[in-house]
This record gives structure tokens, C-alpha cells and sequence, in this order.
């Protein structure tokens, strides 16, 4: 088993909840991996949100966009800060 569908599992989050979400791990305050991503809101050095189906989150820090799909983006740099907002 995986080390997230252990945290899944502990946490009680279901696949559905999952698939409806998104979940982020920060490494070290250097990568940020975020998954569940819409859309890109903003993309600057110092700056990077990003729209989810429930929530945005606001990147901060020194950054750069290392790896960017449908539903995922890797960020990494110097990141100061991650928030998020939900929408609903």
C-alpha cells in the first residue's frame, strides 16, 4: 500500500473525496507537488495560484514551475508560503 492511501485510510478520506479535491505535499520548503489542479490563476517568480474544484491556493516564494499536467504541477524554489481558500 502506498504511503497516501495509508494517510487515506487513517484519515478517512474516500477515493470519491479524492477525486472531488485536491490534496499538495510540501518537501522540505522546496517542491510543492499539488494535485486536483483547474486551472492556473497567476504564474509569476514570486507568486503561483492555482484553482482547485473546492478551493485556490496561493504559492509563495522564490519559485519555478518544474513539471505542470492536466491535473498536477510540481513547484519548487524557496517556497515561503502555502494557503488555501475555499470556494464552497
Amino acid at each position: 500500500m502506498s504511503f497516501f492511501d495509508e494517510v487515506k485510510k487513517e484519515v478517512g478520506i474516500t477515493d470519491m473525496q479524492m477525486l472531488s479535491g485536491f490534496s499538495y505535499v510540501n518537501f522540505c520548503g522546496e517542491t510543492l507537488y499539488i494535485e486536483g489542479i483547474v486551472r492556473l490563476e497567476k504564474i509569476l517568480n514570486e507568486c503561483v495560484i492555482i484553482r482547485t474544484k473546492t478551493a485556490v491556493i496561493e504559492v509563495c516564494g522564490e519559485l519555478r514551475v518544474d513539471d505542470i499536467t492536466q491535473r498536477s504541477i510540481v513547484i519548487s524554489g524557496r517556497i515561503d508560503n502555502v494557503s488555501t481558500r475555499r470556494l464552497k
